[in-house]
Protein backbone atom coordinates (compact mmCIF):
# COMPACT_ATOMS: atom_id res chain seq x y z
CA UNK A 1 0.00 0.00 0.00
CA UNK A 2 2.82 2.37 0.88
CA UNK A 3 4.46 2.00 -2.57
CA UNK A 4 1.05 2.68 -4.18
CA UNK A 5 0.77 5.97 -2.23
CA UNK A 6 4.33 6.98 -3.22
CA UNK A 7 3.55 6.11 -6.86
CA UNK A 8 0.34 8.20 -6.81
CA UNK A 9 2.15 11.17 -5.21
CA UNK A 10 4.90 11.00 -7.82
CA UNK A 11 2.33 10.80 -10.63
CA UNK A 12 0.47 13.81 -9.24
CA UNK A 13 3.69 15.85 -9.00
CA UNK A 14 4.69 14.91 -12.55
CA UNK A 15 1.47 16.49 -13.75
CA UNK A 16 2.56 19.76 -12.08
CA UNK A 17 5.80 20.04 -14.02
CA UNK A 18 6.29 23.42 -15.66
CA UNK A 19 6.58 23.08 -19.44
CA UNK A 20 9.86 24.36 -20.92
CA UNK A 21 9.81 28.02 -21.89
CA UNK A 22 10.73 29.30 -25.32
CA UNK A 23 13.86 31.33 -24.59
CA UNK A 24 13.94 33.06 -27.97
CA UNK A 25 13.66 36.82 -27.98
CA UNK A 26 10.17 37.94 -29.05
CA UNK A 27 10.06 38.23 -32.83
CA UNK A 28 12.85 35.68 -33.23
CA UNK A 29 12.51 31.98 -33.72
CA UNK A 30 14.68 29.59 -31.76
CA UNK A 31 16.44 28.62 -34.99
CA UNK A 32 19.91 28.13 -33.58
CA UNK A 33 22.79 30.05 -32.11
CA UNK A 34 25.42 32.42 -33.46
CA UNK A 35 28.83 32.32 -31.77
CA UNK A 36 31.54 34.91 -32.24
CA UNK A 37 34.68 33.54 -33.89
CA UNK A 38 38.03 35.19 -34.52
CA UNK A 39 37.72 34.23 -38.19
CA UNK A 40 34.00 34.90 -38.73
CA UNK A 41 30.82 33.61 -37.13
CA UNK A 42 29.89 30.11 -36.05
CA UNK A 43 26.28 29.27 -36.82
CA UNK A 44 24.90 26.38 -34.82
CA UNK A 45 21.74 25.28 -36.60
CA UNK A 46 20.76 22.30 -38.71
CA UNK A 47 23.96 22.87 -40.75
CA UNK A 48 26.49 23.82 -38.04
CA UNK A 49 29.30 25.70 -39.74
CA UNK A 50 31.78 28.52 -39.68
CA UNK A 51 30.89 31.50 -41.86
CA UNK A 52 34.48 32.62 -42.37
CA UNK A 53 35.58 36.07 -43.39
CA UNK A 54 35.40 36.04 -47.19
CA UNK A 55 31.99 34.31 -47.28
CA UNK A 56 29.51 35.99 -49.65
CA UNK A 57 27.31 38.39 -47.68
CA UNK A 58 23.96 37.04 -49.02
CA UNK A 59 24.90 33.57 -47.71
CA UNK A 60 25.82 35.02 -44.33
CA UNK A 61 22.60 37.01 -44.03
CA UNK A 62 20.51 34.01 -45.07
CA UNK A 63 22.03 31.92 -42.26
CA UNK A 64 22.05 34.49 -39.43
CA UNK A 65 18.76 36.35 -39.98
CA UNK A 66 16.54 33.49 -38.67
CA UNK A 67 18.62 33.57 -35.46
CA UNK A 68 19.51 37.24 -35.02
CA UNK A 69 16.31 38.73 -36.41
CA UNK A 70 15.93 41.27 -39.20
CA UNK A 71 18.57 43.77 -40.25
CA UNK A 72 18.07 47.01 -38.31
CA UNK A 73 20.18 49.31 -40.52
CA UNK A 74 22.46 49.21 -43.54
CA UNK A 75 25.07 51.88 -44.12
CA UNK A 76 28.18 52.40 -46.19
CA UNK A 77 31.34 53.98 -44.79
CA UNK A 78 34.22 55.27 -46.88
CA UNK A 79 36.47 56.10 -43.91
CA UNK A 80 37.32 52.52 -42.87
CA UNK A 81 40.39 51.55 -44.78
CA UNK A 82 41.35 51.53 -48.41
CA UNK A 83 37.87 50.76 -49.78
CA UNK A 84 34.31 51.44 -48.63
CA UNK A 85 32.68 48.96 -46.27
CA UNK A 86 29.06 48.06 -45.74
CA UNK A 87 27.78 47.90 -42.18
CA UNK A 88 24.85 45.55 -41.66
CA UNK A 89 23.47 46.06 -38.16
CA UNK A 90 21.37 43.47 -36.37
CA UNK A 91 20.12 43.98 -32.81
CA UNK A 92 23.24 42.50 -31.14
CA UNK A 93 25.98 42.74 -33.77
CA UNK A 94 27.13 44.70 -36.79
CA UNK A 95 28.59 42.77 -39.71
CA UNK A 96 31.22 44.45 -41.85
CA UNK A 97 31.37 43.60 -45.54
CA UNK A 98 33.85 44.61 -48.19
CA UNK A 99 33.33 43.77 -51.87
CA UNK A 100 30.19 41.80 -50.98
CA UNK A 101 31.97 39.48 -48.56
CA UNK A 102 31.97 39.19 -44.78
CA UNK A 103 35.10 41.00 -43.60
CA UNK A 104 34.49 41.50 -39.88
CA UNK A 105 32.04 41.95 -37.05
CA UNK A 106 31.74 44.26 -34.07
CA UNK A 107 29.47 44.38 -31.07
CA UNK A 108 28.89 46.56 -28.07
CA UNK A 109 25.64 44.83 -27.10
CA UNK A 110 25.35 42.05 -24.56
CA UNK A 111 24.05 38.88 -26.10
CA UNK A 112 26.53 37.06 -28.32
CA UNK A 113 29.43 35.02 -26.96
CA UNK A 114 32.48 33.10 -28.12
CA UNK A 115 32.61 29.32 -27.83
CA UNK A 116 34.44 29.90 -24.50
CA UNK A 117 31.51 31.98 -23.24
CA UNK A 118 33.24 35.36 -23.52
CA UNK A 119 31.12 38.34 -24.53
CA UNK A 120 30.15 41.79 -23.38
CA UNK A 121 30.01 41.97 -19.63
CA UNK A 122 32.46 39.11 -19.15
CA UNK A 123 35.06 39.82 -16.51
CA UNK A 124 38.65 40.55 -17.43
CA UNK A 125 39.59 37.52 -15.33
CA UNK A 126 37.34 35.28 -17.47
CA UNK A 127 38.78 36.76 -20.66
CA UNK A 128 42.38 36.12 -19.65
CA UNK A 129 41.52 32.61 -18.40
CA UNK A 130 39.93 31.74 -21.77
CA UNK A 131 42.48 33.35 -24.12
CA UNK A 132 46.08 34.54 -24.07
CA UNK A 133 45.42 38.28 -23.85
CA UNK A 134 47.59 41.31 -24.56
CA UNK A 135 46.56 44.85 -23.62
CA UNK A 136 47.25 48.36 -24.83
CA UNK A 137 46.01 51.58 -23.27
CA UNK A 138 43.38 53.66 -25.07
CA UNK A 139 42.16 57.13 -24.09
CA UNK A 140 39.22 55.72 -22.09
CA UNK A 141 39.61 51.96 -22.03
CA UNK A 142 42.14 49.20 -22.26
CA UNK A 143 42.16 47.51 -25.65
CA UNK A 144 42.81 43.79 -25.83
CA UNK A 145 43.90 41.22 -28.37
CA UNK A 146 42.75 37.83 -27.15
CA UNK A 147 44.08 35.42 -29.76
CA UNK A 148 42.37 37.34 -32.58
CA UNK A 149 39.37 38.62 -30.64
CA UNK A 150 39.77 42.35 -30.12
CA UNK A 151 37.91 44.71 -27.86
CA UNK A 152 37.95 46.99 -24.88
CA UNK A 153 37.78 46.50 -21.15
CA UNK A 154 36.23 49.13 -18.92
CA UNK A 155 35.91 48.79 -15.15
CA UNK A 156 37.15 45.19 -15.30
CA UNK A 157 34.55 44.02 -17.86
CA UNK A 158 34.54 43.51 -21.62
CA UNK A 159 32.76 46.57 -23.05
CA UNK A 160 33.14 45.99 -26.82
CA UNK A 161 34.43 43.24 -29.12
CA UNK A 162 35.35 42.85 -32.77
CA UNK A 163 37.24 40.60 -35.16
CA UNK A 164 38.43 40.96 -38.73
CA UNK A 165 38.00 44.37 -40.34
CA UNK A 166 36.83 46.93 -37.82
CA UNK A 167 35.19 50.29 -38.33
CA UNK A 168 34.63 52.14 -35.05
CA UNK A 169 31.85 54.68 -34.80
Amino acid sequence: MRSFVVFMAAAALAGCAVPPQNTATPGREAAGTVLLARSGLIVEDSRDSLLAFGTALPSVEMRVTPILGPVVTRTTRVDCGPAPVSLIAFQDITLIARDGQLAGWMTDEDGLRTDAGIGLGSTETSLTAAYKTEYTLDALDREFDAEGFHGTVRNGRVSSMWAGTSCPS
